[in-house]
């Protein structure tokens, strides 16, 4: 079973880009005045922030292009998101392997199209990272705040935000994480080595409140 060189490919491509920084970051600077030291009681971020981590159900589509100086195209991967609150998080890979990763309070879980599963590697890293973006993928306010410096910045509807670690540990694996978005919608994530070295995920299509039939949940999540 071919799943875990996919899962170190997901994980620690991300971890490739340590010392991050967002290619637009010029609009988002890491400023006092930009820090967020209480968004929940932030008169210009708590109803947005508290509409983004409502314990919902959502699922969406995601495009992910790496950029290496070593080829003149991005590494392309396509998926689905799909999150329960009392399930976790599942990543469904579409292209160019067709792969299910599933996060929750267990940990890291392979599956792959057939249904053979297996439990992730205890790499150290892969964990830190796949935490990490679960919790900004839920935007999971209280554990954000305690592995997280937030910084933010709005303009009309839109939004960015910019999440840098407490534990210097995790800053030297993944830098800085920057997203934004569109009212309470999640749009992108970006990260950044160098003008040639980068990582963005594109996120659509996506809904809330989605009911997932009981197959679904037992093909998607554990």
């Amino acid at each position: 079973m071919k799943i875990l060189p996919y899962l170190l490919r997901f994980c620690l491509g991300l971890v490739l880009v340590a010392s991050l920084r967002l290619s637009a970051a010029d609009s988002l600077p890491l400023g006092p005045d930009t820090l967020l030291t209480d968004p929940a009681h932030d008169p210009a971020w708590t109803e947005l922030l508290a509409k983004l981590s409502a314990s919902k159900t959502r699922q969406s589509q995601f495009e992910e292009r790496r950029y290496f100086p070593f080829r003149s195209t991005p590494v392309m991967l396509k998926g689905e998101i799909r999150i329960a609150p009392e399930h976790g998080l599942s990543l469904r890979y579409l292209e160019p392997d067709r792969r299910i990763l599933i996060v929750d309070d267990k940990g890291l879980l392979m599956r792959d199209d057939e249904g053979r599963q297996r439990a992730a590697p205890s790499d150290s890293r892969a964990q830190a990272v796949t935490s990490a973006m679960v919790s900004v993928l839920r935007f999971d306010l209280a554990a954000l705040q305690k592995s997280f410096v937030m910084y933010g910045r709005r303009d009309g509807s839109a939004w960015m935000l910019g999440f840098v670690p407490r534990d210097p540990a995790l800053a030297e694996m993944i830098g800085t994480l920057f997203v934004s978005g569109e009212q309470t919608r999640l749009d992108r994530i970006e990260m950044t080595k160098s003008s040639k070295q980068r990582i963005e995920i594109l996120i659509s299509g996506a809904r809330e409140d989605v009911i997932f039939p009981g197959d679904v949940l037992e093909r998607f999540f554990r």
